[in-house]
């Protein structure tokens, strides 16, 4: 006894033959040119972003303290020589030996030692009595320079280091005469009221009013 024929399952079995004839074939490209359109699924990538030298930034760290963030070495030098400028330009040699340590060292043109250095700085002031400090800076290092104004023009004098700066004292302050670095520190010369200062100094020690 035959089977009654079923067409509606005939046409669903059909279907399904040419589905898996088409995923047996190879893929081949469009007539357009066009490659093959992928029609898998990628898998996840066994390897992490961290495996080739990235990172994500945490929000959490503190910027300042990141390497790249490159300035000045020292900001305990910068207020050292500020300190130190103040006194200097207003000639106020008390205020000025409180700056510097009290075994503090002084090589270079003001002389040895904290012991001689009241003497080298009022020869100084006497030598040149237009003579004013400001601050600048080289490359990562804070640096003062020593001007002195010819009646036209500042010129650079000297380059001023500090060191072993501790509580607001300076441990070592070394002048230097040095014209090529002078060249290459960036600063500003004086304001004109700093002149002023070192002129009044020069007429008091003439006796002047």
């Amino acid at each position: 006894m035959s089977r009654a024929y079923d067409r509606t399952k005939a046409a669903a079995e059909s279907r399904l033959e040419a589905l898996d004839d088409v995923e047996l074939e190879p893929d081949e490209a469009s007539d357009d040119g066009d490659a093959p359109v992928e029609t898998t699924t990628p898998t996840d990538p066994t390897v992490g972003p961290e495996d080739f030298g990235f990172h994500e930034d945490d929000p959490d760290d503190d910027l300042l303290a990141d390497d790249l963030d490159a300035g000045l070495r020292d900001d305990a030098e910068a207020d050292a020589l500020d300190a130190l400028a103040e006194v200097f330009n207003a000639r106020d040699l008390e205020q000025l030996l409180a700056v510097v340590a009290s075994d503090g060292e002084a090589p270079g043109l003001l002389g040895y030692d904290k012991d001689n250095l009241g003497e080298a700085i009022e020869d100084l002031w006497q030598r040149r009595p237009t003579c004013c400090l400001t601050r600048g800076h080289h490359l990562d290092e804070h640096i003062g320079v020593l001007w002195e104004h010819d009646g036209t023009d500042w010129w650079r004098v000297a380059a001023v280091h500090v060191d072993d700066v501790a509580d607001g004292t300076i441990g070592v302050l070394e002048f230097t005469p040095d014209p090529a670095l002078l060249d290459e520190i960036i600063a500003e010369a004086p304001e004109a009221d700093e002149l002023d200062e070192g002129s009044r100094w020069a007429e008091w020690e003439d006796g002047s009013d």
